[in-house]
């Protein structure tokens, strides 16, 4: 190692707990923006360069250092994306939140040639601004910020532990699988986007027919019940008059784990549902009435209301205590329990029909 290498190394030993200290301010600053902003992200890291490290970049690279501020990725912090476009969200983010060095950034997107196979992520060079009341030894020091997707993600981690990162002097075969294989990728990221604007496109139309009462006809899915127990006024007024038992508050829970009760109920639409709760709401408030009494139950899941719907269902459905069973162990996975708990319904349900008789 050179002189001029040997002072760089001294300084960055002298320097090395600054850039950890600066690491953390960057990690919280960009968990920061992206919770702020509601981008849905997989995770943040964030490394300083380790002295083996630095030093085998020198040996490798050491003509273009001259002293360590040369050096922009002493600091390397790194947010990882579920989709494309938020590449570019988290991206306009960062620029508004630190100093831009843009002669020394890129988006490596762009950069790759068309005939080349690879696979990369969008990158830039910062600083902390002087401004925001940081300590004076990190304002200043400048730092990487890599964003990528996640199968971008994976695809570097896949390079980097194969070492094919470019393409020179890789075999043909092997570039061509590489480009076959980031194409892939790419065209993987473009439909993940895809699906998810199909999600959300769904979501919304789906939310507009509840609201509308013109669901009919609207398949039972994790989206559309969830979407009917949050918004449809009928439930919504059921699932009051629960709370009300005992003065409890609701607490939303996603109902998806009714969805296979629904279905052994043979109910498979929000209109099948939407006619359980006119059958069966009254008995099905019984019902809770004899269960919740006295409680003094301080929350309320609103799963609750799918719950005595079903169980009234059971009982005027014309179904045996044995079926009842056997539809209560898909909840409980105990068929000891599950009898025990269809013999106490079927004994409520007699007891109501007694006192209205009498």
């Amino acid at each position: 190692m050179n002189v001029k290498d040997r002072m760089i190394m001294d300084e960055y030993r002298k320097q090395k707990d600054a850039f950890t200290r600066m690491g953390d301010v960057v990690h919280d600053m960009l968990r920061q923006i992206v919770d702020d902003a509601g981008i849905l992200i997989t995770g943040i890291e964030h490394r300083v360069k380790g002295e083996k490290s630095l030093e085998g970049k020198l040996f490798k690279n050491g003509d273009w250092y001259q002293k360590l501020d040369d050096l922009t990725d002493i600091l390397g912090a790194r947010v990882i994306c579920y989709f494309g476009d938020d590449v570019d969200k988290v991206g306009k983010l960062v620029e508004k939140s630190f100093v831009i060095d843009w002669e020394n950034s890129s988006d490596k997107r762009a950069l790759i040639k068309a005939d080349t196979f690879g696979y990369l992520s969008l990158h830039y060079i910062c600083s902390l601004p002087s401004d925001a009341g940081y300590p004076d030894d990190i304002c200043g020091k400048r730092f990487e910020i890599q964003i990528r997707t996640i199968l971008q993600h994976a695809w570097s981690a896949i390079n980097h532990d194969l070492g094919y990162k470019s393409q020179f002097g890789v075999p043909r075969m092997v570039t061509r699988e590489f480009a076959r294989l980031a194409g892939l990728l790419e065209i993987a990221d473009d439909e993940f986007i895809r699906v998810r604007d199909n999600m959300n496109r769904y979501t919304e139309e789906t939310r507009e027919k509840i609201i509308h009462d013109d669901a009919t006809d609207v398949l039972i899915d994790m989206i559309s019940l969830n979407e009917y127990m949050l918004r449809n006024k009928k439930m919504r007024i059921f699932l009051q008059n629960l709370a009300d038992i005992e003065g409890s508050e609701i607490s939303e829970t996603d109902p998806e784990s009714y969805i296979p009760q629904l279905r052994w109920l043979k109910l498979e639409t929000i209109g099948d549902l939407q006619n359980m709760l006119d059958r069966n709401s009254d008995l099905a408030l019984q019902l809770a009435r004899k269960t919740l009494s006295g409680s003094e139950l301080d929350i309320l899941s609103s799963n609750v209301a799918l719950r005595f719907l079903c169980r009234a269902q059971l009982l005027t459905g014309g179904y045996t205590e044995e079926q009842a069973a056997a539809f209560i162990a898909l909840s409980v996975h105990k068929e000891e329990r599950a009898l025990r708990q269809a013999k106490h319904l079927f004994k409520m349900y007699a007891d109501i029909k007694g006192g209205e008789e009498a």
